[in-house]
Order: C-alpha cells, then structure tokens, then sequence
C-alpha cells in the first residue's frame, strides 16, 4: 500500500502522488519513510530529498523546510525546493564558488553561507541524478 506524499513550498505545490519510499535529510540525520510509518516532525537539511514511486524516482533540492508523517501522508513543507532534473549545474557551481570566495573575505556572512548551503544541496542532488561526470 502506497502512502501518499506532497511537496509544497510557500508558493505552490510542487509534486503530489504515491511513493513506495521517501528518503529525507533532517536535522537529526537521514530518515527514510515507508508507508505506515509512525507520526513524525522533522526539520529539513540543505539536502536533496528521494521519492520512490514503483514507476520512477525522482530528486528535489530542498532548501530548508519540514517534514511530517501522520496517517500514511508526508508532507513536505520546503522553504525552497527544485526538481533535481531542473537544476542547472553550471549555475550551481558558479554560486558555489562565489559564495565559497564570500566566505573567504567573511566567515560570519550570513547570505553567504545560505548561499553554499543552496549551491552544495543542488550539486548533491545533481549528482544522485548523475548530472555530474567525474
């Protein structure tokens, strides 16, 4: 029995269907969920997020957020969260390095390190996907 798992971000919802299995990165660690999992609250990482439908598997970068299971539904409440197929890696790197060169002249900026954490969750995602050779 599939549960069923919603991705939203404070603008819209961003994918909603059956999975088989969900795999999170909380605070407290990674989680995987399957259907009948206990009720659960999680705060989200800068991490890619999985989903297992039976069909197809398919990546999110979400950028900050929370998790919930309660009656065999996730929802993903992400601050930020992109559908890893529509990640641009070339981007990602350049954000990377610019806010990496940021953080050279000041560790204590605060954009900067929200920056590395975006630009790091999307290449991470990208690279589940095998977007990113070598």
């Amino acid at each position: 029995m599939p549960m069923d798992v919603a991705i939203v971000d404070p603008e819209k919802e961003l994918w909603s269907g059956e999975a088989r299995f969900l795999v999170a990165h909380t605070e407290d660690g990674e989680i995987g969920i399957l259907p009948g999992h206990a009720p659960f609250l999680g705060v989200l990482k800068y991490a890619w997020l999985k989903i297992d439908t039976g069909d197809e598997t398919i990546y999110f970068a979400v950028h900050s957020g929370f998790l919930e299971v309660k009656d065999s539904r996730v929802s993903v409440l992400a601050r930020v969260a992109e559908l890893g197929t529509a990640i641009d890696v070339a981007r990602a790197q350049q954000a990377r390095e610019r806010a990496e060169e940021a953080l050279r002249e000041s560790d204590e900026d605060v954009d900067a390190q929200k920056a590395l954490l975006r630009a790091e969750a999307r290449l991470k995602t990208a690279g589940e996907l095998g977007l990113i050779v070598g």
